[in-house]
């Protein structure tokens, strides 16, 4: 009878070890597919605060970002140095197309 459990047990321990490995490549697949871009507009995002933009700053900059994605990425593209220069020219440039 003791072997008999014993042999169950196994045998759940391989059942929850294949679940586990099952679930775990899928998590890593579902990641790997995950879209690329947002990653990218949050750390846009994240960038803008850490150069302590105001929130309207942040959303008016977000939403120039959404129809210019390449505005985000030459942003990101640029010494750390000179991305609060870039975006606040970038927000006085639509500022005045809008005007």
């Amino acid at each position: 009878m003791l072997q008999d459990v014993n042999s169950q047990l196994n045998n759940v321990t391989q059942y929850v070890g294949t679940m586990a490995a099952s679930l775990s490549a899928s998590m890593a697949q579902e990641a790997s597919q995950e879209d690329p871009q947002q990653k990218s507009k949050e750390k846009a995002i994240s960038e803008l605060a850490r150069l302590s933009f105001t929130g309207s700053e942040i959303v008016e900059a977000a939403t120039v970002f959404a129809k210019a994605p390449n505005q985000m990425n030459m942003m990101l593209a640029l010494p750390e140095n000179l991305r609060r220069e870039y975006v606040l020219k970038m927000l006085s440039d639509e500022k005045k197309k809008h005007g």
